[in-house]
């Protein structure tokens, strides 16, 4: 764990000025991967500082509980001891304000549920170029959400969907139940056996429920039942 330097404002007294650097904490298990995410980010702008690292999420916390607040933590997703999710999940329910990228090389609906659901609105695949990186550090800092191309194709048109009681009041009990397991870890396999149902009467459910909702992915369901108060998004 390094510390190099540790902001004493509160999360809530920042007000960001051009002219202000962005203190950021690199969480990164792998010594040499963290080394170069931390170059890279001195690289990129005169205004990014990194004042601390972490090999774990653990580690993070334990900067963050003793006064360490950054405007962004950029984090991996898959560590040891304390893993992305988690960490930001727990970090989130004390500091809302804190704004958490996560990197990883896994890019499916399942991590992006997770994310989601653990509150984070950072996504970035590791496979990026060097202004991507920047792009989404700055997106955070004014607008506080960034996903990567592919994400933000995938979530077009569904972050910003507003209630419609009439879609609602057109699904069924076994519907509702059916979303409620989608928002879940478990496969549609592993719903078919808990719901006491075929995987093809599963499917059937799947076609209808896009169908009626308009939409074309499990994330988006996902989205779409958190933003309508369908599911609790508690992970």
């Amino acid at each position: 764990m390094a510390i190099t330097n540790q902001p004493k404002e509160p999360l809530s007294n920042y007000n960001y000025h051009l002219s202000d650097p962005i203190n950021i904490v690199v969480v990164e298990d792998h010594r040499l991967v963290r080394t170069g995410i931390v170059n890279l980010i001195h690289s990129l702008d005169d205004t990014f500082k990194v004042v601390a690292e972490a090999e774990n999420g653990a580690e993070c916390i334990e900067l963050i509980n003793n006064g360490l607040l950054p405007h962004i933590i950029i984090m991996d997703l898959n560590m040891p001891v304390l893993n992305g999710h988690e960490t930001s999940r727990k970090l989130l329910e004390q500091y809302p304000d804190l704004k958490i990228l996560i990197l990883t090389m896994l890019d499916d609906d399942v991590t992006l549920i997770k994310l989601i659901k653990s509150g984070v609105r950072g996504y970035l695949h590791k496979n990026i170029k060097p202004d991507e990186l920047f792009n989404a550090i700055q997106a955070l800092r004014f607008n506080g959400t960034y996903y990567n191309d592919s994400t933000s194709q995938r979530l077009t048109g569904i972050l910003n969907r507003k209630t419609n009681s009439t879609e609602q009041e057109h699904l069924s009990e076994q519907e509702l139940k059916f979303i409620e397991l989608s928002c879940s870890e478990l496969t549609y396999k592993e719903i078919a056996n808990n719901m006491h149902l075929s995987e093809k009467t599963i499917d059937g459910y799947r076609a209808k429920v896009f169908q009626k909702l308009n939409l074309k992915s499990r994330v988006g369901l996902v989205i779409y039942a958190i933003e309508n108060n369908l599911v609790s998004i508690k992970p």
